[in-house]
């Protein structure tokens, strides 16, 4: 989180009358507000986006495209959403402050690589001693490269040189024209550079060797969060759009031409010639919270080890993963 929006949040914070979590919504409302990521997070929401499903006791439901994971925590700071999809470690963040949001499920798995167009590049220890252009500075990326790098014997401070210096667009594109080399990418931009360079290449697999370091088979990227209210007081509305989303993410999974195509038509952030070819490569899921605590927590605990802060600075308690409420 960065330092705007941290300061954002102390200001509302110190408002007269204002609590975490904003106004609770009433036992007559109607309207179930859901926030998806713009970009490759929101892209298993999107069958949603074209058919928002139907909720219960004349429940409806309102989707948001988010520019940011940001603009998503001011968002859920203010009240003004009842469910989000989140960086996994920021939705442990806006817990542990005190929001009444808890995860529903992990919707997004491992979508990390390495590319590069050096032929040299064949192992993980390859990548000693060269500039690695890295996505995401203080978040997964960054972390994953870390846990790894020691794993293997390696100091990332002083055997790796990472750089943070472009955004994640520039970076593919920069792959893409020759520019660099070596980069370290979620989706879609690792597809994107790999389509643009026929030298470029994933030398290896980041998830094999995350698995190797940790012993967890995979890490969490994104999940869903919903209000706690909501949980308790409508939960077979709750249900109905748990269900929608994990329908939407087989239906992604399957479509993905299809699913392209809508996630342009609803202004979800990329083209969907960029969406389609990205899906295929991509971890979209649908684990509830209890079964996926065990890798929420071997991610987080790099987090806490590394920027302890990035989480709230604790591990959160089990009240964290909420249990789906029965249809």
């Amino acid at each position: 989180m960065n330092r705007l929006l941290s300061l954002f949040l102390l200001a509302l914070l110190s408002l007269p009358g204002f609590s975490l979590g904003g106004r609770e919504p009433t036992a007559g409302a109607s309207v179930l507000r859901l926030g998806a990521l713009k970009g490759p997070s929101g892209i298993g929401m999107v069958r949603m986006f074209e058919s928002p499903p139907r909720l219960s006791r004349g429940d409806t439901l309102e989707l948001q495209a988010v520019p940011s994971a940001d603009a998503m925590a001011a968002k859920l700071v203010a009240g003004e959403l009842d469910a989000a999809v989140l960086p996994v470690n920021l939705a442990a963040k806006l817990y542990a402050s005190g929001l009444p949001y808890r995860l529903a499920a992990v919707v997004g798995m491992g979508m990390v690589s390495v590319v590069t167009t050096d032929p040299a590049v064949r192992t993980f220890e390859d990548l000693a001693g060269r500039e690695v252009h890295v996505a995401g500075q203080g978040a997964t990326p960054e972390y994953l490269i870390r846990t790894i790098a020691e794993a293997r014997g390696l100091d990332p401070d002083r055997d790796l040189n990472l750089a943070f210096r472009l955004p994640y667009p520039e970076i593919a594109a920069s792959l893409a024209a020759g520019r660099i080399s070596l980069a370290v990418l979620p989706e879609p931009f690792a597809t994107q550079a790999l389509a643009g360079n026929p030298r470029a290449r994933v030398p290896f697999s980041l998830d094999e060797l995350w698995k190797e370091a940790t012993g967890r088979p995979g890490y969490p990227m994104t999940a869903l969060v919903i209000r706690d209210a909501v949980l308790r007081d409508r939960p077979v509305s709750a249900s109905a759009l748990l269900a929608a989303y994990a329908d939407s993410i087989a239906w992604v999974r399957a479509h993905p031409g299809d699913a392209g195509v809508l996630v342009e038509k609803h202004d979800l952030g990329l083209k969907a010639s960029v969406a389609a070819a990205a899906i295929p490569r991509s971890a979209y899921v649908f684990i509830p919270a209890p079964d996926a605590r065990a890798d929420v927590e071997a991610l987080l605990a790099v987090f806490l080890r590394i920027a302890p802060k990035s989480i709230g600075g604790r591990l959160p308690d089990p009240s964290f993963y909420a249990e789906i409420p029965k249809r």
